[in-house]
């Protein structure tokens, strides 16, 4: 959305004024706000204490095709992610009373 270049009058120092697009994915600055916002939400609201892992999974670039037409797929195809990791978790850890979580986000590019 551009930016003004404002100057005080009185001493002359000057600064650039951003306008914010309000957008993901678009605006670089817009986008990285919202991305430390959902991070601080994270760890004060979701994340425990605990050793934490990430995983990425890819798709080929044969298939990502079919998820540009039909954004629904994305979201299929991260609960399947997910339960398969859940699976994988369960069966590695002895304690019963462990419940696994995880915060799913996709990158589009």
């Amino acid at each position: 959305m551009g930016f003004a270049r404002v100057c005080c009058e009185n001493c002359g120092q000057e600064y650039l004024q951003v306008f914010s697009c309000k957008r993901r994915q678009f605006c670089p600055s817009c986008h990285q706000k919202r991305v430390i916002e959902y991070r601080e939400w994270l760890l004060t609201n979701v994340l425990k204490d605990v050793p934490h892992q990430q995983w990425v999974f890819s798709t080929p670039k044969r298939l990502r095709i079919y998820f540009f037409f039909d954004r629904k797929l994305l979201a299929k195809l991260s609960i399947c992610a997910w339960k398969v990791i859940k699976a994988y978790l369960r069966s590695t850890v002895s304690d019963y009373n462990a419940v696994p979580g995880a915060s799913i986000a996709v990158h589009l590019r």
